[in-house]
Order: C-alpha cells, then sequence, then structure tokens
C-alpha cells in the first residue's frame, strides 16, 4: 500500500452558477478516474488567480461519487478579494475525507463562486490516495 497525491480536478473560470470542473490536469470538463482503487484520504482546494487584476472570494465545490454514502463532498474556501501586489495568496484548504475509491468508477465535481463577481480564478482540487 501506498500514498498517492492526484491533482482530480481544476478551472480556470468564473461561474456564479454551479458549473462542471476539468479532470485531473487537462482542459476538458468531466469526471476523474482514479488510477487505483483504495482510499480518499485528504482533498486540498488551493484557491488562486491569474492576474493582478483577480477577484477571488468565496468558492464551493462539490464532489460526487456513486460509492460514497452520502454522495456528494461539499467543500469550500475563500479567495483574498482584490488580487494587487500587497494582497498575499491563500494557503491551501486542507479536508480529512476517507471514502473509498475504486479505479473503475469515476469522481465528479462542480464549483460557484458563491459571492461577488469572481475574475480570473485559478482553482485546483488535489487528492491523497492511499492503494
Amino acid at each position: 500500500m501506498g500514498l498517492y497525491w492526484r491533482q482530480l480536478f481544476n478551472t480556470a473560470g468564473e461561474s456564479t452558477t454551479l458549473a462542471a470542473m476539468n479532470a485531473g490536469t487537462t482542459a476538458t470538463t468531466g469526471p476523474f478516474r482514479p488510477p487505483i482503487s483504495g482510499r480518499l484520504l485528504k482533498l486540498v482546494l488551493m484557491v488562486g488567480s491569474e492576474a493582478a487584476t483577480s477577484l477571488v472570494e468565496d468558492v464551493r465545490i462539490e464532489i460526487t461519487c456513486t460509492l460514497w454514502t452520502p454522495n456528494m463532498l461539499a467543500i469550500g474556501g475563500n479567495g483574498s478579494g482584490l488580487r494587487t501586489a500587497t494582497t498575499p495568496q491563500h494557503l491551501p484548504f486542507e479536508f480529512d475525507v476517507d471514502q473509498p475509491v475504486a479505479k473503475d468508477t469515476d469522481i465528479d465535481a462542480n464549483y460557484i463562486h458563491d459571492s461577488g463577481v469572481p475574475v480570473t480564478s485559478r482553482l485546483r482540487v488535489f487528492g491523497l490516495i492511499q492503494g
């Protein structure tokens, strides 16, 4: 058994309604298929920006898998407001989850910026898989 970090999802978009995230490191929306079966032990959310003018407030991500009961995990984080030269970047948000994963079962994710008007945000979701 080993521990493996994988990027599960990403997006470089802005949405004030639930929108699909990109799978893994791709630019294509859709589910992530784990490379191994085991346990998803931790999720890490990185809320970033792409430009000095980025405006990132809070974000919610809903991650679903048919193996889980209940089948949806909701994680979130806050941004740092308007990105100016003096505004620090947030540290990653970490969540302990301990859920089963299987290499033949997809995991899906949608995101929403809950407040404000997001501009050039960047979201990354990493998972620690034990398998």
